[in-house]
């Protein structure tokens, strides 16, 4: 198998969350693109550790304990007219900041999804939003915190 890189993906948000958090759940969401990705969320689950001593063997075992969503932060540079980095703006900014997302490896026209592309769901809150700072070497951007409440659904694109 070829190594891939990340270029090619696109990323969809939705300001709501899923009913199910499943393929049919989350295809059930009105979804915005939203362009001008330089940094996706890594998505995924963190788990707590717990260590268990045993004082008979002296010897301290590991066990894992509670799962809970990565914090990451998602990176864009600015397109004004852009639906979806609207949705992240808003709900950055909301108090409860529901939002969803949805990252495809098209293999359509210009990187465009078609039937049976691998997609990666999430659901969680954006938090954070940040313009970046002008400098002379830096574009005019924004960052977003994303905070996954929920295990990562991976599916294929619906006909």
């Amino acid at each position: 198998m070829a190594v891939k890189n990340h270029l090619g993906l696109t990323i969809y948000v939705s300001a709501a969350l899923p009913a199910t958090n499943d393929a049919a759940g989350f295809e059930a969401l009105t979804w915005a693109k939203a362009s001008n990705w330089v940094e996706l969320p890594q998505l995924g689950v963190s788990h707590e550790t717990i260590d268990v001593p045993d004082g008979e063997s002296g010897f301290t075992s590991g066990v894992k304990g509670a799962g809970a969503g990565v914090d990451t932060t998602m990176a864009f540079s600015i397109d004004g007219a852009d639906a979806g980095q609207t949705i992240i703006r808003t709900q950055s900014d909301d108090q409860g900041g529901d939002i969803s997302v949805k990252i495809v490896r098209g293999s359509g026209t210009d990187n465009a999804p078609v039937s049976g592309d691998p997609v990666e769901y999430a659901k969680g809150f954006a938090h954070s939003y940040q313009e970046n700072q002008g400098t002379t070497s830096s574009y005019e951007g924004f960052t977003a915190g994303f905070r996954q409440n929920g295990l990562t659904v991976k599916a294929t694109e619906p006909v």
